[in-house]
């Protein structure tokens, strides 16, 4: 039996010959990126993109100033897109492609993670393989926010990890440190990877000074990021998190970590990936392979750390979060496949395994392509259609069991919320229903997302203004009021013509058309 330690650098390589490895590698990169950009402008940006596309607009100063209070995160992505943008466009496609170039770097990093941990092409293969048709990983390099960039890092940590466990050099020390401190710019939830790593760091080496150091520069990070966290633990941005039942949060991270977020014929491909994932477990179990038991050991004891915050004063234990979790669960997969591989009666259940987790990802990838209600919510066309209807007036949108101006403001220029008690003069009235997929407003995918289903009216009495016709769109209904004449219309006139909802539970929004002043009540 193989103990926990990580062989030295100098043993050799086992699997395949060096140029049939590199071949595979390469495809399994390409194969990555397909399907990372594949669709990558498809879906609209939802709710929680609408902020990272609205805060890359600002200034650089005055975005960082905007951050302690919009966001949950550290500035680290929003930099990196700040820049981006600015050469690839804040278009859906040309943001998200910054997480999916993100994405499509983490294949070769866990591939190099792999081969430091177990020095076995074998293993180094089925984890580059199964990170590049990760359903999962997948649809988070298709998101303009930070969890591909958390995955990323810790990919990287464990990296540097492997190459400090056989080959305890002072720069692999300071590499680790330096990647560790990235990591946690880029996420918080960083400290789950990244505390069980330093204490294996400083348990083996903690005689050496670089060890030190190597923590040191992580700690010094996070005491530098504490404020930030502190001012944005205040805004209780994230506390509708606590209010998910905890069974259910922890009862969606497996199906996820192996299914992604959705797919046709759910059930049975999850059973089919829990199945096949559990051939590289029983792989580890059995072999106790090197560097792979110390990835699930270490990726279990970050879960646990995951769950001591659950007792804190902010519970934000939700599967996304828990991201930087997957590369170490991807370690120990391969790794046990590995170790499978080298028994001849049994070599023929790892490339199946594999080549069944890929086929997973293949088809949730496509499942998302083709099914709406398994993509993001879409305001797109919403924002088009009222965008086509090339009224000369001003507008009020009201959007039903909704209290937001984001994602449609990115569409819509000029759109605003309305004052109170009254605003210029308006010769159309666009009211929004919805009518989504299961989910609800309590979610953090699919096209349910953060919307509550609500009911269009037949009418809504509105002094001076006709019924101009309900047009239907994917989950959207709009029902438009024009009037002959534009005239001034009070918040109060709005709340006396709903019936199936009031106006606390909706918002109001004000769009002045190009060109047109204010005009007096």
């Amino acid at each position: 039996m193989a103990t926990l330690a990580t062989p030295s650098a100098a043993a050799p390589a086992r699997g395949a010959s060096r140029p049939r490895t590199r071949t595979l590698l390469l495809l399994l990169i390409a194969a990555g990126a397909l399907l990372r950009f594949w669709g990558l402008g498809q879906q609209g940006f939802w709710y929680d993109e609408a902020y990272s596309a609205l805060l890359v607009h600002f200034r650089f100063g005055d975005m960082l100033g905007l951050i302690p209070h919009t966001e949950s995160t550290p500035p680290l992505y929003y930099c990196l897109a700040w820049v981006w943008v600015r050469i690839f466009s804040d278009h859906e496609a040309g943001l998200r492609s910054l997480s999916a170039v993100i994405g499509v770097l983490v294949i070769p990093t866990l591939y190099g993670a792999a081969l430091a941990l177990t020095r076995s092409r074998v293993a180094a293969l089925a984890a580059a393989a199964l990170a590049a048709f990760s359903p999962l990983l997948i649809w988070y390099s298709q998101e303009a926010r930070a969890y591909e960039l958390l995955v990323l890092g810790a990919s990287a940590s464990w990296l540097c990890l492997g190459a400090i466990l056989a080959s305890p050099r002072p720069r692999w020390f300071l590499a680790w440190g330096v990647v560790g401190a990235l990591t946690l710019a880029s996420h918080y939830y960083a400290v789950v990877v990244l505390i069980p790593q330093a204490l294996v760091l400083l348990g083996r080496f903690w005689r050496r000074p670089a060890a030190w150091a190597g923590v040191a520069i992580v700690a010094a990070a996070g005491g530098a990021l504490l404020p930030l966290l502190i001012t944005q633990n205040n805004t209780h941005n994230d506390s509708w998190i606590a209010h998910v039942p905890l069974s259910l949060r922890l009862g969606q991270i497996l199906p996820q970590f192996v299914l992604g977020t959705g797919t046709a014929a759910r059930v049975p491909l999850k059973f089919a990936a829990f199945g096949l994932a559990g051939v590289g477990v029983v792989g580890l179990v059995w072999s106790r392979a090197r560097g792979a038991v110390l990835a699930a050991v270490l990726t279990v004891a970050g879960f646990g750390l995951a769950m001591l915050f659950v007792a804190g004063p902010s519970d934000t234990l939700l599967g996304r979060n828990l991201i930087g979790l997957w590369p170490g669960a991807d370690l120990a997969v391969a790794g046990g496949l590995a170790a499978l591989w080298r028994v001849r009666p049994l070599r023929w259940a790892p490339p199946l395994a594999v080549a069944g987790l890929c086929l997973v990802g293949v088809v949730a990838v496509v499942s998302v392509a083709t099914t709406y209600a398994l993509q993001r919510p879409n305001w797109r066309p919403v924002a088009r259609l009222l965008a086509g209807q090339r009224s000369a007036a001003n507008r009020l949108v009201l959007i039903q069991h909704y209290s937001y101006d984001l994602p449609l403001s990115l569409y819509l220029p000029r759109l605003r919320f309305a004052r109170a008690p009254t605003d210029p003069r308006v010769g159309e009235i666009d009211v929004i229903a919805m009518a989504p997929e299961p989910g609800g407003p309590v979610c953090w995918w699919g096209s349910g997302c953060n919307l509550e289903p609500s009911a269009l009216q037949r009418s809504y009495r509105i002094r001076g203004f006709r019924a101009d016709g309900v047009t239907h769109i994917e989950q959207f209904s709009i029902f438009r009021l024009i009037a002959a004449h534009p005239r001034t219309v009070t918040r109060a006139e709005i709340a006396r013509a709903l019936v199936t909802t009031t106006l606390p539970r909706d918002v109001l929004l004000f769009q002045r058309q190009a060109g047109r002043r204010p005009q007096p009540a």
